[in-house]
C-alpha cells in the first residue's frame, strides 16, 4: 500500500510540473487512487511517465528490456487484483439487512446484529454484513437480530446462506410481552414473607402466593427492561404497590406489619 501511494504522490507531482497533462488532473488521479483497478491505471500512467523521463536518451533495447518489465509489472497486478476480485466474490456473502417497525415502514436507528458477529455497515435503507469464507456456519444458519431499546421492540430472522452470495434479509420489529418479572416479598427486618399473594395490576388473575422463600415469577406483559407496577398484600401487613423492571433482575417488594 505504501509503495501505491509513493506511486501517487510521484506521478501527481510530475504531472503537475510537466505540459503532458492539464493540472485539473490532479483530482481525477486522487479519485482514481481510491481503488485497485484505478490504482493499476496510476501505475501504467506513472510507468509511462517515468520511462519517458528517465529512458529518452538510452539505447533502444535498454528502452525495449525497461518497458517489458514495467509491462510485466503492470499485467502482474492486473491479475492479482483479477484474482482477489474473484475471491471475494465467490467466497464472501454480501447480506443486506432491512429493519421494519409494525407498519413495514424502515426503521434506521435500530441496532444491528447478527449470530455470528461482525460489525454491520450502514447503507442507504438498511445495514450491510460481509460474511467472510472462514465465518460462515457449517450448516450455512445465520440470524440476524435487531432492537430499538427506547421503544421496547426487537425482532429476529433467520437467513439460510446458499448459492445467492448477495441476498437480503427483513427484520420487522416487534414489541415483545412475553418477558417475565421475577422478585421476593420481604419484611422490614428483610426476612422473606410466605403466604404473600402478588400480582401484576390489571392481571389480578394470574396472582401467584409465595412460599416459604417469599420469591414469585410472573407474566409481566412487558418487554424485557420495561417496567411494570406489581401489588403485593398478606394478612397482617400493610398491601403494597412496587414497580419492578420485567426481565431477569429481581426486585424486592416491602411488606410492613400493621
Amino acid at each position: 500500500m505504501l509503495a501505491e501511494e509513493e506511486a501517487v504522490a510521484i506521478t501527481m507531482l510530475l504531472l503537475q510540473g510537466s505540459d503532458l497533462m492539464p493540472k485539473d488532473w490532479t483530482g481525477i488521479i486522487q479519485a482514481a487512487s481510491k481503488s485497485p483497478l484505478g490504482i493499476l491505471a496510476l501505475m501504467i500512467l506513472f510507468l509511462g511517465v517515468l520511462g519517458y523521463v528517465f529512458f529518452k536518451d538510452a539505447d533502444a533495447k535498454i528502452k525495449a528490456v525497461m518497458y517489458l518489465a514495467m509491462l510485466g509489472g503492470v499485467i502482474g497486478y492486473g491479475a492479482a487484483i483479477s484474482r482477489a476480485t474473484s475471491n471475494v466474490g465467490s467466497e464472501s456473502y454480501r447480506v443486506r439487512v432491512i429493519v421494519v417497525d409494525g407498519h413495514q415502514t424502515p426503521v434506521s436507528d435500530a441496532r444491528v446484529w447478527s449470530s455470528i458477529g461482525g460489525e454491520p455497515m450502514k447503507v442507504e435503507g438498511g445495514w450491510l454484513f460481509v460474511i467472510a469464507k472462514d465465518t460462515k456456519p457449517l450448516d450455512g444458519k445465520v440470524t440476524f437480530y435487531a432492537s430499538k431499546d427506547a421503544a421496547f421492540l426487537k425482532g429476529q430472522m433467520p437467513l439460510q446462506l446458499g448459492e445467492d452470495h448477495n441476498p437480503s434479509v427483513t427484520v420487522p420489529l416487534q414489541n415483545d410481552r412475553a418477558a417475565k418479572v421475577i422478585g421476593i416479598i420481604e419484611d422490614d427486618k428483610q426476612t422473606a414473607i410466605a403466604g404473600a399473594t402478588v400480582s401484576v395490576i390489571g392481571y389480578d388473575s394470574e396472582a401467584q402466593v409465595t412460599k416459604a422463600s417469599g420469591n414469585f415469577s410472573l407474566p409481566a406483559h412487558a418487554t424485557d427492561g420495561q417496567q411494570v407496577q406489581l401489588h403485593a398484600e398478606k394478612a397482617g401487613y400493610h398491601a403494597a404497590n412496587s414497580w419492578c423492571p420485567a426481565g431477569d433482575t429481581p426486585c424486592t417488594i416491602l411488606l410492613q406489619h400493621d
